[in-house]
C-alpha cells in the first residue's frame, strides 16, 4: 500500500509541477489552488479505486466522473439536487461555463487575462491531464509515456506566448518527470529486491548489475522525453521561430528567416502579425494600376455578441492546372455600373499558409494551380487541400467605378441580404446602439450615415496597437470609451453600429496594398495585415469603409462626399511619426469607400457554432495527436530544409532527394543506380501528362548541376518538385496516402542519421554515474585517512 501510495503521489507531484508551465500564459494567478485541488482529488480518487479492487479500465472512469461531479459542486452549485447531486440545470450551468473560458482563450491572446471561467477551464483541462498521469503511472504502470501529456502542459505556453517563454519554465516540468521515473523505477526495484547502494558496489559489483542497467535505461528514457520536449515545440508552426535554421533563399524564400505565417482564425492571427518583432514578406504582386486594391482573404459575416465569423458557405469547384477560369459577377453589382477589368500575377511567400486565397475583389477570373474552389455568393477563393505556401497565379478582378451620387441614390437591399446582415445579438450593450444615432443624427441616406460612422472614427480616435484584443460588448464599449484600439477594433465597431442603423455589414480581413518596389512590383508584409468593414448598397454589391485612422501625408484631399447637404474633406493630418507603420502608406488611398474585397468562403463546417465543443475528448485526444504527429512533423521539416535552401546545387540535390522518398512514401519503385534521365522516364510512365514538363525540368536541372560548369536557372525546383509529389498523391490508394501522411517510410531512412546525436547524448549521460561515483569514492577515501591518527 505504501509503494502504490508513493507512485500515487509521484503522478501528481509530477502534473503540478507541469502545470506551473502554464504560469508565463496567465496574468492572474487565481488558477493554482483550484488547479491543485483538481489534481490531489483525481489522485486520491484514482488511489481510492485502486485499492478497493476496482477494475483497472473502470479506474479513469471513476476519476472523470468524480472530477465533473466535484467542478459541478464548487462552480454551478446553484441547482443540485439534494444539496450535492447534480441536476440537468447545473451540468448546463457547468457546461456554459466551460464554453465562456474556452472563448476567453480564443478572445485574449496570452498571457490571458484573469476571468472566472478561465479558472474553471484551467482546473478542469489540468485535472483531465492528471487523470491521464495517474492512469498511465499507478493503474497500467507505464510511467514513461506520462511524458507526453506533462509534454502537453509546457506545450501550451511554449506555442502560445508570442515573446517566448524563460527556459526555467521547462525546469519544474523536467524535475517532475524525473522524479516520477526514478520513483516508479523503485517501486519496480523493490518488487525483485532492495536497491544496491555505492556501499553495496564496493562489496558486490555483481549485483548493481541489474540496479545499474535498469537506471540506465530509465536515463536514456528521461532524455528522450526531455529532447521531445524541447524539439516539438520549436518545430510547431505557431511558434514565431524555429530551431532548424531560417533560410536565406531568393526571392520571396521562406518569407522571413524560417518563420511561418498561418492563417487559421484570422481575427485571432490578425493581432499576432501586426506585432510581429520581424516583418516577414508574405505575398509579391504585379498589378496593371497604379493604386491597387485592398487584398482579401476572408470575410466575417457571423456575429454572436463575442466574436466575428465566417458563416457556413456551399463551395464550388474551380479546376486546377493552367487555363483561366471565369467567376461569376459579384453578388448585389448591376450591369449597368461601369467597370474595367484588372489583371493582377501574385506570388506567395512560403512563409504563408493559408487555406484562403489571396485575392482583391471582385475577382471575375483565376488561373491557379492546384485543387481550389470559390462560393457563388461571395467569390471567396478556399482550399480543398491544397496550401498557399509558394503558389503562383492570375487574378482578374473589377475596378467598379463607385460614385458618391450612386450610393446616395442606392435604395434599400433585398430582403435576404438585409435579414442576414444586419442580424444582432440581444444582448448587444445599449450604449453601442445609443452612440450610432448620435453620430449620423442628420444623416438622410444609408451611405451618409455610413460616410458620418466613418469620419467619427477617423476623427476622434487614436491607433494603438497595444489594446487588447476583442470585438465581444464589454469590450466594444470599452473601446468606444477610450477611444482607442486598432484596425480590428474599428472594423468590427462600425460593422455593428452599421448593422443598428439597418445598413447590411460584415467585416473583411486581409491586407492593404503594400509597398511599390523598384522593379514596380509590390510586396505585402506580416505588418500590412488589416482588417476592414464592409456595407452593402443595391446595385454596388459591397463596399470597402476604412474607419481606422491613417497620418495624413500633406497631400491636398483628393474626394468629397455629401453629407446632409454639405461636405466634408478628410480629417486633418495628424502630427509627427505614425504609430503603426502601415498608416503612411495607407494614406494615400482615397477614404471614400471603393469596393474591396469581399468574403472568403468557408468551407462549410456542421456544427459550427464556436467553441461549444466538449472539452474532455478534446484535451484527451491531443495528447495522443501530439504523438502521432510527430512522424509527420518530422517529414515536414526534413522537406521545408531541403527546399529552402540557398546555393543552387544543395537546392536540386535536396529536391531530387525529395522526390526519391516522395516516391518511396507513395509506393512508386525509384532506383537509385539510374541516371536522373533514366528515372525521369520511369517515373512519366507513373505520372500524367500534366506533369512532364516539371519532370523535364528536374531531370534537367540535375544533369546540370552535376555534369556542367554552371548550374543555370533553378528557380522553379521547390514548385517543379511540389507538383511532381501532388500528382504521386493523387494517384495513390488511399491507404497508401494515409501511411504516407501518418508513417512515412521515407522517415525510416534518416533515423540512423537522426538518432547518432541522440546515441552521443545518451552516452555521455551515462558516462556521469560512474565519474561520479570514483570523484565519491576518492573523496571518501581522502577524508577516511584525514580522520586517522598519525603515527
Amino acid at each position: 500500500m505504501i509503494s502504490a501510495l508513493r507512485t500515487t503521489a509521484a503522478g501528481a507531484i509530477a502534473t503540478l509541477l507541469a502545470s506551473l508551465a502554464l504560469l508565463p500564459a496567465m496574468q492572474s494567478q487565481a488558477w493554482l489552488w483550484p488547479t491543485a485541488f483538481a489534481v490531489v482529488f483525481v489522485a486520491a480518487t484514482g488511489f481510492g479505486l485502486r485499492h478497493l479492487g476496482t477494475p483497472r479500465l473502470l479506474i479513469p472512469l471513476g476519476q472523470l466522473a468524480a472530477l465533473g461531479w466535484a467542478a459541478t459542486l464548487v462552480y454551478a452549485n446553484d441547482e443540485l439536487r439534494f444539496g450535492f447531486l447534480p441536476s440537468s440545470e447545473s451540468v448546463r450551468t457547468l457546461v456554459e461555463r466551460i464554453n465562456d473560458g474556452l472563448l476567453v482563450v480564443v478572445r485574449f491572446a496570452a498571457p490571458v487575462p484573469h476571468d472566472p471561467d478561465l479558472v474553471v477551464v484551467t482546473a478542469l483541462g489540468v485535472g483531465l491531464v492528471a487523470i491521464v498521469v495517474d492512469t498511465m503511472v499507478a493503474t497500467f504502470r507505464l510511467a514513461p509515456w506520462a511524458g507526453l501529456p506533462l509534454l502537453l502542459l509546457y506545450s501550451i505556453p511554449a506555442t502560445t506566448v508570442a515573446d517566448g517563454i524563460s527556459p526555467f519554465a521547462f525546469i519544474l516540468p523536467a524535475i517532475g518527470y524525473i522524479a516520477l521515473l526514478v520513483s516508479e523505477g523503485r517501486e519496480r526495484l523493490n518488487r525483485w529486491g532492495r536497491v544496491v547502494g555505492f556501499a553495496d558496489d564496493v562489496a558486490g559489483p555483481q549485483k548493481s548489475v541489474g540496479g545499474s542497467a535498469l537506471g540506465q535505461t530509465g536515463r536514456r528514457v528521461g532524455a528522450t522525453v526531455i529532447c521531445l520536449a524541447v524539439v516539438v515545440p520549436a518545430v510547431l508552426p505557431s511558434l514565431p521561430e524555429g530551431v532548424f535554421g531560417q533560410g536565406d533563399g531568393p526571392g520571396l524564400g521562406n518569407g522571413g528567416g524560417g518563420q511561418t505565417i498561418r492563417v487559421d482564425n484570422p481575427i485571432v492571427d490578425l493581432k499576432r502579425d501586426l506585432r510581429l518583432p520581424q516583418n516577414v514578406p508574405v505575398l509579391r504582386y504585379r498589378t496593371e494600376v497604379n493604386q491597387p486594391d485592398y487584398i482579401k482573404l476572408v470575410t466575417l459575416d457571423e456575429f454572436d455578441g463575442q466574436r466575428w465569423r465566417p458563416s457556413q458557405r456551399s463551395v464550388r469547384d474551380i479546376a486546377g492546372g493552367s487555363g483561366e477560369n471565369t467567376l461569376p459577377d459579384p453578388p448585389g453589382l448591376d450591369d449597368r455600373v461601369p467597370r474595367t477589368r484588372v489583371r493582377s500575377t501574385f506570388e506567395i511567400a512560403e512563409a504563408l499558409e493559408s487555406k484562403w486565397l489571396p485575392t482583391p475583389y471582385p475577382p471575375s477570373a483565376l488561373d491557379v494551380p492546384g485543387d481550389w474552389g470559390y462560393d457563388p455568393d461571395t467569390l471567396d477563393i478556399v482550399s480543398k487541400g491544397e496550401s498557399s505556401a509558394g503558389l503562383r497565379y492570375e487574378v482578374t478582378t473589377l475596378d467598379v467605378d463607385l460614385q458618391p451620387e450612386g450610393l446616395q441614390a442606392a435604395g434599400p437591399a433585398p430582403s435576404a441580404v438585409h435579414g442576414d446582415y444586419t442580424r444582432l445579438p440581444p444582448d448587444l450593450p445599449r450604449q453601442v446602439v445609443e452612440l450610432a444615432r448620435q453620430q449620423t443624427a442628420g444623416a438622410a441616406t444609408a451611405y451618409e450615415k455610413a460616410v458620418a460612422l466613418q469620419r467619427w472614427f477617423r476623427t476622434d480616435f487614436i491607433y494603438d496597437l497595444s489594446v487588447e484584443p476583442g470585438h465581444g460588448g464589454s469590450a466594444m464599449v470599452e473601446f468606444l470609451t477610450d477611444k482607442r484600439g486598432y484596425c480590428e477594433q474599428f472594423a468590427a465597431t462600425m460593422a455593428v453600429m452599421a448593422r443598428s442603423l439597418g445598413i447590411p455589414a460584415r467585416v473583411a480581413v486581409g491586407y492593404l496594398p503594400g509597398t511599390r518596389q523598384p522593379d514596380n512590383s509590390w510586396l505585402v508584409t506580416a505588418h500590412d495585415s488589416h482588417a476592414w468593414p464592409e456595407l452593402y448598397f443595391a446595385g454596388y454589391g459591397w463596399v470597402r469603409f476604412e474607419p481606422t485612422p491613417q497620418a495624413q501625408t500633406g497631400m491636398p484631399p483628393t474626394w468629397t462626399v455629401p453629407d446632409s447637404g454639405t461636405t466634408f474633406t478628410p480629417e486633418p493630418g495628424l502630427t509627427g511619426r505614425p504609430e503603426d507603420p502601415r498608416e503612411e502608406r495607407a494614406s494615400a488611398a482615397p477614404v471614400v469607400p471603393t469596393v474591396e474585397p469581399t468574403d472568403m468562403a468557408a468551407p462549410a463546417n456542421p456544427g459550427s457554432n464556436g467553441w461549444s465543443l466538449d472539452p474532455v475528448p478534446l484535451l484527451i485526444g491531443a495528447g495522443v495527436l501530439l504523438l502521432l504527429a510527430s512522424p509527420m512533423l518530422v517529414r515536414t521539416t526534413i522537406r521545408r530544409v531541403r527546399l529552402a535552401r540557398s546555393e543552387p546545387a544543395h537546392l536540386v540535390e535536396g529536391a531530387w532527394r525529395e522526390l526519391a522518398d516522395a516516391c518511396l512514401d507513395y509506393g512508386v519503385a525509384w532506383d537509385a543506380s539510374l541516371t536522373p534521365r533514366a528515372t525521369g522516364a520511369r517515373l512519366l510512365t507513373a505520372l500524367p501528362m500534366s506533369v512532364s514538363a516539371a519532370v523535364h525540368r528536374l531531370v534537367g536541372a540535375v544533369e546540370r548541376t552535376r555534369y556542367a560548369p554552371e548550374p543555370g536557372s533553378v528557380g522553379s525546383t521547390p514548385r517543379d518538385v511540389r507538383m511532381v509529389i501532388r500528382a504521386l498523391r493523387e494517384g495513390a490508394p488511399l491507404s497508401r496516402k494515409l501511411l504516407a501522411l501518418l508513417l512515412p517510410p521515407s522517415l525510416w531512412r534518416h533515423l540512423p542519421r537522426l538518432w547518432r546525436p541522440i546515441t552521443r547524448l545518451f552516452d555521455a549521460v551515462d558516462a556521469i554515474g560512474p565519474r561520479l561515483r570514483q570523484w565519491w569514492s576518492r573523496s571518501d577515501a581522502g577524508g577516511q585517512a584525514a580522520a586517522r591518527p598519525g603515527r
